[in-house]
């Protein structure tokens, strides 16, 4: 979630008067994308952009004004020669802002949003713009079906059709149940997507929603308080996730080193993975102080819902784990193909630093579903050589 809704709320409690603006629709190239907010303060204050520039000081001079009149409005703007020249800001595509001063009205939404962040609930954010209306829109989890899309038709056998999901709705302002109705479903929809992007929904000809998906942060979890996993902690909080760390010393877990992580547990990090809940939004990091700390930690999630799980270490290391695994029978060649290991992008780092860069890059990469980057990791080598596959078909 944008952190600027913290700021929203502190303000609206201490009843200071304030504009939000909202980038609700983007087209070609423009210096934010769709989602990009503002507050504007009459001190003179910004806090968050709109991407700086004309328009966002044209933005801030119709936002002020409108703190006078108590009018929320949409500001188009083609970001041409003739209205960027001055600042450079040619990108040559056009933006939407709904501008609206005082949202006051919007208080329950407000404090909802912020509410419980332990639940990690996939929510939207719906406005209706013209009216200056809000609704949070939250889908519960569903009672049944497969964890990704299935193209197997009903009867034949395949995985359970999804049931409805159970859908809560808190409206900050009276909307029609048509209305309403129309934008749950497009809510869900929304957030059926992997990756769901806010977007300007038409309602009807004269009435607009902007959706904006309110997602819990991913979370991290990062075995082993070492200097890389230190490093890794305090990029990869800043870069969005939701860090948790663990390691059994307590001089190598504790609020100095990790700084930003959300949670610090000092255990065994293997005992702790074991029922750690992960799912698809679960990151995790091995980077304990020794290779047999690491293949215990992996044991315990090799087969779990993670949607990522790295491992640092050299090729010969990855090599005698996977013969020890299969041998063992807790895996196969082809379960490893989804651990990456050494993990980290290829970008030739040398300092703890730069190795923190690499991984935390990976990260956002398969967060954001990125193709064609060059992975460090070798279970994709090494599982066609241990299945046998003739060199020529190896990649």
């Amino acid at each position: 979630m944008d952190p600027i809704y913290q700021e929203l709320a502190g303000l609206l409690e201490r009843k200071e008067r304030l504009a939000f603006a909202v980038l609700v629709e983007t087209k070609g190239s423009t210096p934010q994308k769709c989602g990009a907010k503002a507050i504007f303060l009459p001190d003179g204050r910004v806090i968050g952009t709109l991407g700086g520039g004309c328009l966002e000081a044209e933005t801030r001079q119709k936002a002020l004004r409108a703190l006078e009149t108590g009018e929320s409005f949409t500001f188009k703007a083609v970001l041409d020669d003739d209205f960027g020249w001055d600042d450079g800001l040619i990108c040559g595509g056009s933006v939407q802002t709904f501008v609206q001063p005082n949202p006051m009205s919007s208080g329950g939404v407000w404090r909802a949003l912020l509410a419980e962040p332990a639940k990690r609930e996939r929510r939207v954010l719906a406005t209706i713009i013209e009216l200056g209306a809000r609704a949070l829109i939250t889908l519960g989890e569903r009672r049944a079906g497969p964890a990704r899309p299935t193209n197997e038709v009903a009867g034949s056998g395949g995985p359970t059709a999804p049931q409805e999901t159970h859908t809560q709705v808190l409206a900050a302002d009276p909307i029609h149940s048509g209305i309403l109705d129309d934008i749950c479903r497009k809510s869900g929809e929304l957030l059926a997507e992997p990756e769901p992007e806010p977007l300007l929904h038409a309602l009807c000809s004269t009435l607009h929603v902007y959706l904006e998906p309110i997602l819990p942060k991913p979370v991290l979890v990062i075995c082993g308080g070492g200097h890389v996993g230190c490093a890794v902690g305090k990029l990869a909080a800043w870069s969005g996730f939701d860090v948790v760390a663990i390691d059994d010393r307590a001089s190598f877990a504790n609020k100095e080193r990790f700084p930003d992580a959300s949670k610090i547990i000092v255990d065994d990090p293997a005992k702790v993975m074991k029922d750690f809940p992960l799912d698809a939004d679960s990151y995790v990091c091995i980077v304990t102080r020794g290779h047999r700390h690491d293949a215990v930690i992996l044991k315990e999630i090799i087969h779990s819902k993670a949607g990522y799980i790295g491992m640092i270490g050299s090729k010969r290391k990855v090599r005698t784990l996977m013969e020890g695994f299969i041998n063992e029978g807790v895996a196969t060649a082809e379960d490893f193909r989804r651990i990456r290991t050494p993990m980290g992008l290829s970008i030739h780092s040398l300092t703890v630093e730069e190795i923190a860069v690499s991984v935390v890059s990976e990260l956002i990469a398969v967060r954001r579903g990125a193709q064609n980057f060059v992975s460090l990791s070798v279970t994709n080598q090494l599982a066609d050589k241990l299945l046998g596959k003739p060199a020529d078909e190896v990649e």
